[in-house]
């Protein structure tokens, strides 16, 4: 199979089931008010780890839920239906999968999350270290870190205080930070399929998808390059969609829209290199 085959394939495929995008709307929007509603009100350890657990339960079962929902919508491309109408109903019964998801894969999904953090942890740790042995600390004051996230006018302030060597050190720790995350992210580039499609516990998951990697090396590079670019591109745009609330709610759309596309595309890929053979 040709990887533009692929991407034009599952473009189809992603506007025969976009009925997938609301269930993702709803769920980022659920969570996004919790999380506001958590900062406002934890101020204790104990409510820290309870918010912290509401979070992971909740995430976790929506990954159950919705990738389980995405596997079903591939599988309804392959089959045949004499009228459109009954493509309609088979895609709009896939919210009747939620409960069958989470009742399957809510177990597997909670290790992936928590197995996930383990391996976030480890890597930004190495990613330390190699960094300050190879190229050293910003050696920044605490007035220069004070809100340096908070507008982008902060942010180039922050830029503007730093010395040409802290910028030649800063560019340098992004460009390791990039690297490494860039590689982590294509060696558990089929982690999620691998879960729902072979229903493996999540660390067993993890190493028999890496494998497949290596079975198909340049198609799984041409793909992961592929998802990059459009993620690049994408986040390109959106940065100038805050200076127009109609051009940011088209990106809304559209950001959303890709999401599901991504995702999709990750698991026709799954499917028809490794399920149809």
């Amino acid at each position: 199979m040709s990887m533009g085959k692929l991407f034009l394939d599952t473009v189809k495929i992603t506007n025969d089931n976009i009925i997938l995008a609301p269930p993702l709307i709803l769920f980022m929007w659920i969570l996004g008010l919790y999380i506001d509603f958590a900062r406002q009100t934890v101020n204790s350890l104990p409510l820290f780890f309870l918010s912290a657990l509401t979070v992971l339960v909740m995430t976790a079962a929506f990954f159950a839920a919705w990738f389980y929902m995405v596997k079903k919508a591939v599988k309804l491309y392959h089959e045949i239906f004499v009228l459109d109408s009954d493509r309609a109903k088979a895609v709009l019964n896939l919210l009747k999968k939620i409960p069958d998801g989470i009742g399957k894969y809510f177990l597997s999904y909670l290790g992936m999350i928590i197995l996930s953090v383990v391996i976030i942890g480890i890597v930004g740790m190495g990613v330390f270290h190699l960094g300050m042995h190879f190229i050293g600390g910003l050696n920044l004051d605490p007035a220069q870190l004070k809100n340096i996230f908070s507008s982008a006018v902060d942010m180039k302030a922050f830029l503007d205080s730093l010395s040409f060597e802290q910028l030649i050190k800063l560019y340098n720790w992004n460009l390791l930070f990039l690297a490494v995350t860039s590689l982590v992210s294509f060696f558990c580039m089929l982690w999620i399929p691998e879960i729902v499609y072979q229903n493996k516990n999540p660390l067993a998951a993890l190493f028999t998808s890496v494998k497949k990697i290596f079975q198909k090396p340049w198609k799984a590079v041409k793909l992961f390059v592929f998802m990059s670019v459009l993620n690049f591109v994408l986040s390109f745009i959106n940065t100038f969609s805050i200076i127009n609330p109609v051009l940011y709610f088209l990106m809304m759309i559209l950001y959303f829209y890709f999401l599901v596309y991504l995702v999709m595309l990750i698991f026709v890929y799954y499917d028809r290199e490794f399920e149809e053979e």
